[in-house]
């Protein structure tokens, strides 16, 4: 067993487990099939969704209490054999194919994005009340995540197998762990569960779609990925400074329903920029009215009615124009 090529601290932490555990039980619910896709024209691979994997509560083991020799740590969902399998027979709607990725191909398809853990409270997990002076705030943090979307969420801290072979020991594998504990207290708090997403090559015909999409996020099937493809010209006019064709592309996406509350988004941002805050404001309260909580749109609406009340007066917004990335 190899030792860990990183601290326990580390939120992108690459390490290498047993790859052979004992296979526990799995709690049907946490092993549904993956619904959805997301290809990555970068690289010319698909992904499937979402994990799979088993978060069965297992031993209750403290993660600063483990060690990387520990078998117990695969038991708690699939161990390195059922996740090679699981991809080697999945059938996901028209692709078969599959397979566990390598270490560099998990590195090529996540990034990390900083993130606020917020308050915490000891006390909550004991009995009482939390005190004032017993709220810890980890503060800014980095969180690692898959590109397009990729569910790698659970209940309990998940880590997803790897193809790649230890150089050093040949019962052991790269795993990579979703982790946003860094501070000695949530280490403490959480214990992490085996899991597997699966890779597949993209052929000739998908890797085009999948290029003139750009999808930010997993879909079911060939037809959906095509619906975006004009939100995606909608994207490319708008950062081109070309606002009527972007507006006209959206329109189509939306006659499409490629993403609506997005598309919404967009035909109100490239409207503002051309001086239409009437139709911005509509358009964003459009894309509010399908997702409450779009960040996004909150921030443009308020964009919008900023520059509306500047021209009345004849001058121009004081808030940041919005961008398309």
């Amino acid at each position: 067993m190899t030792a860990s090529k990183s601290s326990l601290s580390a939120v992108l932490a690459f390490l290498c487990l047993t790859a052979f555990c004992t296979q526990c039980c799995l709690a049907q619910e946490w092993t549904k099939d993956p619904t959805t896709w997301w290809p990555d024209p970068s690289t010319g691979l698909m992904w499937t969704g979402r994990i799979h994997g088993n978060p069965h509560p297992g031993p209750n083991r403290a993660f600063s209490n483990v060690t990387f020799s520990d078998t117990t740590l695969g038991q708690n969902g699939l161990n390195w054999q059922q996740a090679n399998d699981y991809c080697a027979s999945l059938q996901l709607g028209a692709f078969a194919g599959w397979r566990l990725p390598t270490l560099d191909e998990v590195k090529a398809a996540t990034t990390t994005v900083q993130v606020d853990m917020g308050d915490y409270c000891p006390a909550a997990f004991g009995p009482g009340p939390c005190r004032a002076h017993d709220l810890i705030h980890p503060g800014p943090n980095n969180e690692l995540r898959f590109k397009g979307g990729i569910n790698t969420y659970s209940p309990k801290s998940m880590m997803i197998w790897t193809s790649t072979l230890s150089q050093t020991d040949s019962r052991s594998a790269w795993v990579v762990a979703f982790d946003s504990a860094t501070t000695e207290f949530l280490i403490q708090m959480v214990d992490p569960y085996m899991g597997g997403i699966c890779v597949r090559s993209m052929t000739p015909d998908l890797l085009e779609a999948a290029k003139a999409a750009e999808v930010y996020l997993p879909v079911p099937d060939l037809q959906t990925l095509e619906t975006f493809i004009p939100l995606n010209k909608a994207r490319l006019a708008y950062q081109a400074g070309n606002y009527q064709e972007s507006i006209a592309q959206a329109q189509i996406a939306i006659s499409l329903k490629a993403d609506p509350a997005t598309t919404y988004w967009g035909i109100a941002i490239s409207y503002g920029m051309l001086g239409q805050w009437d139709q911005a404001i509509s358009n964003l309260q459009s894309a509010l009215e399908i997702d409450k909580n779009y960040g996004n749109a909150e921030t443009a609406l308020k964009w919008a009615k900023d520059g509306l009340k500047a021209a009345k007066k004849g001058k121009q917004p004081k808030e940041l124009s919005p961008k398309w990335n």
